[in-house]
């Protein structure tokens, strides 16, 4: 069973729902209550206003003084429903002539303002028990003397309908609100059921589930963003979880490879003695090894580093040339070894970290001899293209194939596995290549032919403000 709590948004929705519907009742209920209020008022005083007039009528008739003095209530009962009236007739002096008032109640007598007052002439009053009661007074004739006429009636009936009136319409609103209540709550329970099909969702969200999808389709239109950013969610989870397993496989691959040859060599040379000779050159192996888990463990280190934006970068102000030249003079020796030699092209300004740009730089042109055509040209170049600085390595020899060319800056990747160890690679060098341009907010490529391979490093434009200086 699920406890609703203060945080629900069932209970917030409902309890908003419910506040809109009691403040809509009330003001429903007190409009229709002054509507009925008002109107009943009206024909009351509408009725006060025909008894006056039919008492004025009867004061007109020729044996009207008589009726005063014996029969004065007879002024009362003139008309239907009216029999609770009160009634006095005031000569011009002030002499009281008839005074119909049984309960002897105590009540204001207003001016009279002629022989037809309208309803404005009305006065409010109320007795000793606070019942309501409405007077007016209008003038008249008897026996051709001017006398001023009196009517008042209470409205206890018409208050205890009122009363009544009144709970019933707050009656009617609380049980309007109840009802609100519940059918809001059932309906948000069933509206909100695709949200939790979405949390149950979540909650199996697990690395052999992050294929499953939510269906779109099946929702209503106003979730469907939130479930299209969902299963991108789940998608980019698969794909960092995928290659985050097959780096953590690849990773284990490169390093079983040098700890298993350490591991070998070690063993036969001490399963009998050897002479110092021996030993020296099983240290000398050692090292080769050590020295390449080495750059392994530091080239991971630094595109860790660069994928947390920990790398600071000390750009400044480069000419492309000298940089070309100066990492063609490093990689001579090596080149000449199998018949290559380097041509450098071009010249341009490029704002970039030295240590970073020099290190994109080896690995490309490291990653060019290797495969570079014996007896051909590796071609450096530097070029000034969409107000930046495009550099490029071009080697002759077999191109990547197409199938293989999206994959080239992967970790660990290798375009013929076979050849993976021959040269000391640790198939890092190209993540590094464009972990180092993603730093500089460029973008590192490969474009294939015929003649051979060509890796670009495209900086962008010179920022306004340079970035500090290496942490």
């Amino acid at each position: 069973m699920t406890v609703l709590s203060r945080d629900s948004l069932t209970v917030r929705v409902t309890a908003a729902f419910v506040l809109v519907v009691a403040l809509v009742a009330a003001g429903l209920g007190v409009w229709l209550y002054g509507t009925f209020t008002g109107e009943i008022a009206r024909r009351d005083d509408i009725a006060l206003l025909g008894k006056l007039r039919q008492v004025q009528t009867l004061l007109g008739r020729p044996d009207a003084a008589a009726l005063v003095r014996t029969q004065p209530d007879i002024f009362r009962d003139t008309m239907s429903g009216q029999e609770n009236s009160l009634v006095r007739i005031v000569a011009a002096g002030g002499a009281v002539l008839a005074d119909v008032n049984a309960a002897g109640a105590r009540y204001p007598v207003p001016r009279a303002t002629g022989a037809a007052p309208g309803p404005e002439a009305i006065a409010a009053w109320q007795d000793a028990y606070g019942t309501p009661g409405r007077v007016v007074a209008g003038t008249a004739r008897l026996d051709g003397q001017p006398v001023t006429v009196v009517v008042a009636r209470l409205y206890g009936d018409r208050a205890a309908l009122f009363a009544l009136y009144r709970r019933r319409i707050a009656w009617a609103g609380a049980a309007g609100a109840l009802a609100a209540a519940v059918l809001s709550a059932l309906l948000l329970r069933r509206g909100l059921a695709p949200l939790r099909a979405i949390a149950a969702h979540a909650a199996l969200v697990q690395p052999a589930t992050l294929a499953q999808r939510l269906d779109v389709a099946a929702l209503p239109a106003e979730l469907r963003p939130l479930v299209d950013a969902f299963n991108a969610m789940l998608a980019r989870l698969q794909d960092g979880y995928a290659r985050l397993s097959g780096f953590s496989a690849d990773l284990a691959h490169e390093f079983r490879t040098p700890v298993a040859n350490l591991l070998g060599q070690t063993q036969v040379m001490l399963a009998q003695p050897r002479t110092p000779a021996d030993y020296e050159a099983l240290l000398a192996s050692n090292v080769e090894e050590l020295e390449r888990l080495a750059r392994m463990i530091e080239s991971i280190l630094f595109l860790a580093r660069a994928g947390r934006d920990e790398v600071v970068l000390a750009r400044q102000p480069l000419s492309a040339r000298a940089e070309l030249d100066r990492v063609a003079d490093f990689f001579d020796g090596m080149a000449e070894e199998q018949g290559l030699h380097f041509v450098c092209e071009g010249d341009a300004t490029v704002a970039a970290d030295p240590a970073l740009l020099r290190r994109a730089l080896a690995n490309l042109v490291s990653n060019a001899v290797r495969h570079a055509a014996p007896d051909s040209a590796i071609v450096l170049e530097a070029q000034a293209a969409d107000g930046g600085v495009c550099l490029s390595v071009a080697n002759a020899g077999a191109p990547i194939a197409p199938e293989h060319i999206p994959h080239v800056f992967e970790r660990f990747y290798r375009a013929d596995p076979a050849r993976g160890d021959a040269h000391g690679a640790t198939g890092l060098g190209l993540s590094l290549v464009r972990a180092i341009m993603d730093l500089h907010g460029g973008t590192a490529g490969v474009r294939c032919d015929a003649g051979g391979t060509t890796f670009t490093l495209a900086f962008p434009a010179p920022r306004s403000r340079a970035s500090g200086p290496a942490a």
